[in-house]
């Protein structure tokens, strides 16, 4: 995925690839990241081994040139980032018969134990619904529903040990 950045007014380019983890190229400039939700806007960073604890509040749209771009207040370590995020390619989910948004493989976001399954398959889920909860890095994280749609496969048993990257679940 690649996307454009403007962090507290200046411009950036952001590439993420997965090659066994998460790979950062910022600028040109390539770190490994790992990224956990480990409550509600709140982020455990590991990035280029160091570790960081973030908040992140969505904020409203600003001018009109940001049209289509994602704007967030960001505070790591007591410093408050502005960032807004513009994805060239911005993802719009295909609609299926149903009216349900497209098809997703929901992953870890990085290696973990599963803890807790909260669905079964052929269940309707909400946008934003807990599915499971993994453990990692000693956190639990419960990784949510990215879209409204119904749980077509469950692929993963609670106590499995998966990495980051891993499906655990495919959504329709």
């Amino acid at each position: 995925m690649k996307c454009s950045l403007t962090i507290d007014g200046l411009e950036h380019t952001l590439e993420l690839t997965r090659q066994g983890g998460v790979v950062c190229v910022l600028d040109g400039e390539a770190f490994d990241a790992q990224v956990a939700e480990v409550a509600p806007g709140v982020y455990s960073l590991l990035l280029g081994g160091q570790s960081f604890h973030a908040r992140v509040a969505e904020r409203p749209s600003g001018d009109s040139a940001e049209a289509g771009a994602k704007h967030y207040a960001v505070e790591i370590d007591g410093r408050r980032i502005a960032i807004s995020i513009r994805d060239p390619h911005q993802w719009r989910p295909r609609r299926s018969r149903s009216g349900i948004g497209g098809r997703h493989n929901v992953t870890a976001p990085m290696p973990g134990k599963v803890i807790r399954i909260l669905v079964s398959e052929r269940q309707q889920v909400e946008a934003g619904q807990g599915l499971i909860v993994v453990e990692a890095m000693k956190m639990q994280n419960e990784i949510k529903s990215p879209a409204p749609g119904i749980i077509e496969k469950v692929l993963v048993l609670e106590g499995q040990a998966v990495n980051g990257g891993a499906t655990l679940l495919v959504m329709g």
